[in-house]
């Protein structure tokens, strides 16, 4: 402690500015004492927040899904197989909307149907840590994800075994490919953000680069790429090697602006596997490799279940 004082002692004469070292579980302490005092609830306590990850968590997580796409499909081929929901190997909705934006499930429906699936998870696999994580990633608002902290804080048992991030999908506007004048419009993920930081509503329609770096700057949260051949493939269906072009070009310079936050691709985005050739969808996980993203996926839930499918069975 005294070496600690003496160092701050030093930084305060010569005038630098020594900001604090968290390790990754104090990091993610820090993070949720900052949403109770945000949420203006000062009866909130940090013991009721365990549903909510944090990026160091989440970070943990994720690469261990890396090159485990399962993790993030519900089924087989089609909907109605539920066969990762039969067989208990779906684990991770990244990105879900409530009624706070476009979807039908409120903030709550969303967060009972991963409790519920997740207590079936436990029963079969007891020991296991993370049966279930829940994304809330309203388009343009975060207000879906402040109303998930208050029913959290409200009733913990009932979400012991979820984990719930808190996010945000927005659109930028980027200059790809390099030989379009006019570019190609983009979704953006933020996660584990604080939902009541102001600066969200303004992380909207701006150019791609000014968005990632804004993003980099949050006191919380990681930016990433939300499916990221959804548009370029709509715009250049007939040539696929200009939407390659894209990809690679989109990759590149999402990890030129990389800081000191990890970078993802929504590579496994389940509607790819139904929608679009064989040969970009894979050529979307080679250049996530190349680049050294990681790779997660979603169901992109906007309907009455966040599996695409309104029963789960036992």
């Amino acid at each position: 402690m005294k070496f600690k004082s003496i160092i701050i002692t030093l930084s305060v004469f010569l005038g630098i500015t020594v900001l604090p070292c968290f390790s990754a579980e104090q990091y993610d302490i820090q993070y949720k004492k900052a949403l109770i005092k945000s949420s203006g609830h000062s009866e909130y306590t940090l013991k009721n927040m365990k549903a909510v990850i944090g990026e160091q968590e989440l970070e943990k997580v994720i690469k261990k899904y890396n090159n485990k796409p399962y993790k993030y499909w519900s089924d087989k081929k089609v909907f109605p197989d539920e066969l990762g929901l039969q067989e208990r190997t779906y684990r991770a909705g990244l990105h879900s909307h409530t009624t706070a934006s476009d979807g039908k499930l409120t903030p709550e429906e969303t967060l009972n149907q991963a409790a519920e699936y997740a207590n079936k998870v436990k029963k079969r696999h007891p020991f296991e840590k993370y049966p279930m994580i829940v994304a809330i990633t309203d388009h343009y608002n975060t207000e879906g994800c402040q109303q998930a902290i208050d029913i959290i804080q409200k009733n913990p048992q009932k979400y012991k075994n979820i984990k719930v991030l808190l996010g945000m999908e927005t659109t930028a506007l980027t200059k790809f490919p390099s030989d379009d004048d006019e570019g190609t419009r983009v979704h953006i993920l933020l996660w584990a953000i604080n939902p009541y930081d102001k600066k969200m509503t303004e992380m909207n329609f701006l150019p791609y680069e000014e968005l990632i770096k804004d993003a980099q700057q949050l006191d919380f949260g990681v930016v990433g790429l939300a499916h990221p051949l959804r548009y370029y493939e709509e715009k250049y269906r007939k040539n696929p090697e200009i939407t390659k072009k894209l990809i690679t070009e989109y990759f590149d310079s999402y990890v030129s602006m990389k800081k000191d936050k990890f970078l993802f691709a929504e590579a496994y985005y389940q509607p790819y596997r139904f929608s679009i050739s064989p040969e970009l969808y894979d050529y979307v996980i080679k250049e996530a490799n190349r680049c050294g993203l990681i790779k997660t996926g979603s169901q992109d839930s906007h309907g009455n279940t966040i599996f695409h499918n309104n029963t789960v069975k036992k």
